[in-house]
């Protein structure tokens, strides 16, 4: 099966949103991979090597602009490559439908804190907690390698609620984590897999031209507008796969 066209729309949307918004890209992804009637498995193993390298390239992009902070990005890419790989062992045991819907109930979760979040002041300044962080960066870890996402659904509100990071910032340092958990996350899915070579040039190609536009369509945008797009990009998401599972 041939799919170019296809792969190179998918990584188009996939890097507008990731870097408009530091996250969004896998939510995307995954439900359009489905689409393609790839097997489960591989459609998350192929999210996560599209995933992170359009984000590296997010991430490269924003480096120049000091809005990523490395302290941050170690915390979390140190627990989160190891969750990833203990994410993907469990996702041999755990039923496909149970998969998709806590990928659902997680989407819809974030979409509400996010909008919430946006309508409250900044609070620059707070403390950065390096503990939380860390268990945070193991949680997204292991849902990287469960259910295919990057994560930055969870990384942008986290930064926000438990560090000093603004909205463009917490989502460049994002981008920057995501990099090294679904990079690590996709080489451990080659290991064992081989992705159509197609596929991946499209999603690649993609997701390469969408992440710088969707960074420079980011700094042009307030953060409380940022906010309320992700919030909208993850329940739009959230209702297209749960509707798609219900249609079977």
């Amino acid at each position: 099966m041939s799919f170019p066209l296809e792969a190179l729309g998918i990584g188009l949307i996939l890097g507008s949103l990731l870097g408009l918004t530091g996250a969004g890209g896998s939510l995307v992804a995954l439900p359009l991979l489905l689409s393609l009637h790839l097997p489960m498995r591989d459609a998350i193993g192929i999210s996560l090597g599209a995933v992170g390298l359009s984000a590296l390239i997010g991430a490269l992009g924003r480096w120049r602009s000091g809005d990523i902070q490395l302290k941050i990005v170690l915390f979390l890419a140190l627990s989160g490559v190891p969750g990833s790989w203990l994410g993907q062992k469990l996702g041999q045991f755990v039923p496909e439908s149970l998969l998709i819907w806590t990928f659902c109930l997680l989407v819809l979760w974030s979409a509400q804190r996010m909008w919430h979040q946006a309508r409250l002041p900044e609070t620059p300044g707070q403390v950065l907690r390096p503990a939380v962080l860390a268990v945070i960066g193991l949680l997204v870890g292991v849902l990287s390698g469960l259910l295919g996402v990057g994560g930055g659904f969870l990384i942008v509100p986290a930064l926000l609620w438990f560090s000093p990071l603004n909205m463009l910032a917490a989502a460049a340092t994002s981008m920057a984590v995501i990099a090294l958990v679904s990079g690590s996350g996709f080489f451990i899915y080659l290991a064992s897999a081989n992705p159509p070579a197609d596929l991946l040039t499209g999603l690649f190609a993609g997701g390469a031209t969408g992440v710088l536009l969707g960074n420079k369509l980011a700094v042009r945008l307030g953060g409380v507008l940022l906010q309320r797009i992700f919030a909208l990009m993850l329940l739009v998401v959230s209702l297209s796969v749960a509707a798609q599972k219900l249609l079977g």
